[in-house]
């Protein structure tokens, strides 16, 4: 017998009048499982597992935003005039999967680093029909512009897949895309839009204005000592 089945009587009852369900008895938590290929189950036990997502319905999630407010994709950050371990509305940070708050800053940084990557990437997706010499200059500037920066972007994937729980690596991506829409060529936009657009962009790469090393906005990144998490 589930535990919905456990639960019709008690809610049969509490539905007679002047009869109730025992103040001082809580009922039991229930878990939302999601096994690695998605499929979702709920119960009252929590499992053991290591390979299963497990949340507890009805607890109080984090008040704090996973982001700064009014954080955008590759702007400088403005002054810092919050205290350490807050971030810049006020709030306390929220946890991260090892069950401590975020170093400052942190969030903010892999959002932007993972902006830049959904940048890069969507202009080789849109730019890749342009006819094969306008393809292999893409392809050169991409290439060129992720090994500059492979350093950083392999921590900040690290530290995603390290700090971060599914639930906030998918409010990241999410985000990141969201953020990113006013930087690319309109959905609808014809041939030769798309093509200026993958011209100036691959020249932004070309001329370094995406770079990742030595952006002071990802310090926190640089900084996060790694070697504690392995």
């Amino acid at each position: 017998m589930n535990r919905l089945q456990l639960l019709l009587p008690i809610a049969m009852l509490c539905a007679v009048p002047g009869i109730r369900a025992a103040k001082d008895d809580p009922p039991p938590p229930t878990y939302r499982i999601v096994s690695p290929d998605g499929h979702i189950t709920y119960s009252d036990r929590q499992p053991t597992d290591p390979k299963l997502t497990t949340r507890e319905l009805g607890r109080a999630a984090p008040t704090a935003p996973l982001f700064t407010p009014g954080t955008q994709l590759f702007v400088p950050p403005r002054a810092e005039t919050s205290p350490p371990g807050r971030f810049a509305d006020g709030l306390s940070p929220p946890m991260s999967a090892t069950g401590r708050p975020f170093p400052p800053g942190l969030p903010d940084a892999v959002l932007s680093v993972l902006g830049h990557q959904f940048f890069v990437q969507t202009l080789v997706e849109s730019c890749s029909r342009m006819g094969p010499t306008a393809q292999e200059r893409y392809r050169i500037a991409v290439q060129n512009w992720r090994e500059r920066n492979a350093e950083i972007l392999a921590r900040s994937n690290r530290i995603t897949f390290t700090l971060f729980t599914g639930e906030q690596r998918d409010l990241l991506r999410a985000t990141a895309r969201s953020r990113l829409q006013w930087m690319l060529a309109p959905p609808d936009a014809s041939d030769e839009e798309r093509s200026r657009w993958c011209d100036r962009s691959s020249s932004d790469l070309v001329r370094r204005q995406h770079e990742l090393v030595n952006n002071e906005r990802l310090a926190p990144i640089v900084n996060f000592p790694l070697e504690l998490n392995r």
